[in-house]
């Protein structure tokens, strides 16, 4: 009854807790950091808001994804130099807790104690939004319950999933485009509900003597022609991509965990010829998956395939994407022995020299005071093939920080930067957010079809 009481008690109205920012950043992956840290610099009261104790997102140990992309690109080569400042100096997905240098991260932004305000392991679950306008934001956190109301005249929407600017009530768009809405050369004729989808990896080691593993077999069945035989699993193993990304996640998490546990199972307990993974055990299975797609918030401009592959410049170009155009497919054999259940993906890689994005794709056409960094930035879903990779997400909460600032500085609103201070938003991206004279520690997993940029002589 005591402890009934005290629940209770936490989720009263009366008990909540209200504090007031200039700016609150909802999201603490690669663009939520990058976002918070950069308007805080710029003398913005800042609150950062993360449901997980751990920042980074999926460059973080919960789900060990390596950054990738370019920084130091031109227009405005200084953007991204503050991911230097805490961007691990190691390479690969997949690999042991220490390659993803959480407390570089957590160190970075406790160093902006001033103005930047840290809420780790709070869940936003509710916005208050009257007329187009946020009001106020609600988070819970995830384990005591305690409840906290966020009031700002400014947020920005760096969950991934679009959650502020879904419960706001703004435009967002899910899964394919159909080739005659954006007239896309590449999109399907017809759009539908796919999109990219999760990956739960994992590895195993080596060990000195044979190593049993538990008999599992529980809703997939393998055989010698439909198990994996390997010793990880990393970006491959994608589970979800014909399901809702967003109400369906822990369904898509839960079975990307239980394919790992029963080809394991298979591999130890049921394969003919098994020797190779008689002394190998588990080493790390991850419990949050890496999620790649599933809403797409729209704003003034929607970023798509043509806009890339004619290289149409605008004049709020801001943050310069490196990345191919890399979209992620079902596995065609994987289909084969699991249809509609796959857990394994391909992926294509179109061509798309480094193009700078539009500042308008970084703030909601219809509710006026949210920005937005990160995989739910104004794209396509060909479009986000190419702006996905985390260090080009951290450029982008980089400009949106500058363009909170400005926001902040000028009491004004997201769209207005573009409208009447576009020079000013200009020279702060000149400028950069970041630490000068630091060298690129950040060469590794760059991808993109950066060898045909350099023959260009840009």
């Amino acid at each position: 009854a005591e402890r009934l009481a005290l629940f209770r008690g936490k989720h009263d109205r009366k008990t909540v807790r209200t504090v007031k920012y200039d700016f609150v950043v909802v999201g603490g992956g690669i663009a939520g950091i990058c976002a918070s840290v950069s308007a805080a610099r710029l003398g913005t009261k800042v609150a950062l808001i993360n449901d997980r104790p751990i920042w980074g997102g999926c460059n973080s140990s919960e789900t060990r994804v390596h950054l990738g992309g370019h920084i130091e690109m031109k227009p405005y080569p200084n953007l991204g130099n503050m991911i230097k400042e805490f961007g691990p100096l190691r390479m690969g997905n997949a690999q042991p807790a220490e390659f993803y240098e959480d407390e570089k991260k957590r160190a970075f932004l406790e160093a902006e104690k001033e103005n930047l305000d840290l809420y780790p392991s709070y869940r936003v679950y509710k916005v208050d939004c009257r007329k187009g306008i946020i009001r106020a934001v609600y988070a819970r956190h995830i384990e005591s319950g305690e409840v906290v109301k966020f009031v700002s005249p400014l947020y920005s929407d760096c969950t991934g999933d679009g959650t502020v600017g879904y419960l706001a009530g703004a435009d967002f768009a899910m899964g394919r485009e159909g080739r005659s809405e954006y007239n896309e050369p590449s999109a399907p004729e017809n759009g539908d509900k796919l999109t990219m989808g999760a990956s739960v990896q994992w590895y195993s080691e080596e060990g000195k003597e044979p190593c049993p593993f538990p008999l599992f077999e529980y809703g997939v069945d393998f055989n010698d022609q439909s198990c994996q035989r390997v010793k990880m699993g990393e970006w491959t193993w994608e589970t979800g991509m014909n399901r809702d990304q967003c109400k369906e996640f822990e369904r898509i998490r839960d079975y990307g965990l239980m394919v790992v546990y029963s080809n394991w199972s298979y591999l130890k307990n049921r394969l003919s010829d098994n020797k190779e993974y008689q002394s190998r055990k588990l080493g790390w299975v991850a419990y949050i998956a890496g999620k790649r797609e599933s809403r797409r918030l729209l704003g003034d401009h929607v970023l798509t395939e043509n806009d890339l592959q004619n290289e149409t410049v605008y004049p709020d170009a801001s943050f310069t994407t490196t990345w191919s155009i890399d979209l992620h497919y079902p596995d065609p054999q994987n289909s084969r022995h699991f249809p509609g259940n796959e857990f394994k993906s391909i992926c294509t890689h179109g061509k798309a020299n480094p193009y700078a994005v539009p500042y308008r794709c970084l703030y909601s056409r219809n509710i006026s005071n949210l920005f937005m960094a990160g995989r739910n930035i104004s794209v396509t879903h060909i479009g986000l093939g190419t702006v996905r990779v985390m260090r080009t997400t951290g450029m982008m909460g980089e400009v949106v920080g500058m363009a909170a600032s400005l926001c902040a500085r000028h009491n004004t609103l997201p769209r207005n930067i573009y409208a009447t201070h576009l020079e000013e938003l200009k020279s702060l991206m000149e400028k950069g957010a970041g630490k000068p004279g630091l060298p690129n520690n950040q060469l590794y997993n760059l991808g993109g079809n950066w060898p045909t940029y350099k023959k260009s002589g840009e």
